[in-house]
C-alpha cells in the first residue's frame, strides 16, 4: 500500500515535471521568438535611420517621426508579449518564474538599449542633415555674392564699352559733318 502511494507520487511528480519542462520551453520559445523580432525589428528601424542621410531634410523630419512611432509601437508590442509570457509562467509555475522575471528585464533591457541606440543615431543623422544644410545655405550665400560680384564687372565692362561705342559714333558722324 505504501509503495502504491509513493508510485502514484512519483508518477505525480513526474508528469508535473514533464509538464514544467514543457511549458518552461513554451516560454523560452517565446522570448526566443520575441527577441528575434525585437532584433528583426531593430535592424530594420537601424536600416531606415541610415537612409535617412541621404533623403532632404523635410523627408527626414517625416522619416524620423515614422522611426519613432515604429519604435514605440514595438516597445508596447514587446512589453505586452513580455506580460503575457510572464503572466502564464508565473500561474502554471511559480519556481521558474524568478528565471523567467530575470530573462524578461534582460530582453527588456536589449530592448531599451536598441531603442537609445537608435535615437542616438537617429539624433547624429539629424545633425548631419543639419550640418549639410547649413553647407548648402552657405555654398549659396557665397554662389550669390560671386554672381553679384560678377555681374558689376559686366555692368562696369558694358558701360564702358558703350562709352567706347557712343564716342566712335560721336566722332564718326563728327567726321562725316565736317
Amino acid at each position: 500500500m505504501i509503495n502504491d502511494k509513493i508510485d502514484q507520487l512519483k508518477d505525480l511528480v513526474a508528469k508535473d515535471l514533464a509538464q514544467t519542462k514543457a511549458d518552461l520551453q513554451q516560454a523560452k520559445d517565446k522570448v526566443s521568438e520575441l527577441g528575434n523580432e525585437i532584433k528583426q525589428k531593430g535592424q530594420e528601424t537601424v536600416e531606415d535611420v541610415k537612409n535617412f542621410a541621404a533623403k532632404d531634410l523635410e523627408q527626414t523630419k517625416a522619416d524620423l517621426q515614422q522611426a519613432k512611432e515604429k519604435a514605440n509601437e514595438l516597445k508596447q508590442k514587446g512589453e505586452q508579449a513580455f506580460d503575457e509570457v510572464k503572466t502564464s509562467v508565473a500561474e502554471k509555475h511559480s519556481e521558474s518564474k524568478a528565471a523567467l522575471a530575470a530573462k524578461t528585464d534582460e530582453i527588456k533591457d536589449k530592448l531599451a538599449e536598441t531603442q537609445q541606440s537608435a535615437k542616438e543615431k537617429i539624433e547624429h543623422l539629424k545633425d548631419e542633415a543639419s550640418n549639410k544644410l547649413d553647407d548648402a545655405k552657405a555654398k549659396a550665400t557665397e554662389l550669390k555674392e560671386e554672381a553679384a560680384a560678377k555681374f558689376e564687372d559686366i555692368k562696369v565692362q558694358a558701360s564702358s564699352k558703350l562709352d567706347e561705342l557712343k564716342k566712335a559714333a560721336t566722332d564718326t558722324f563728327n567726321k562725316f559733318k565736317g
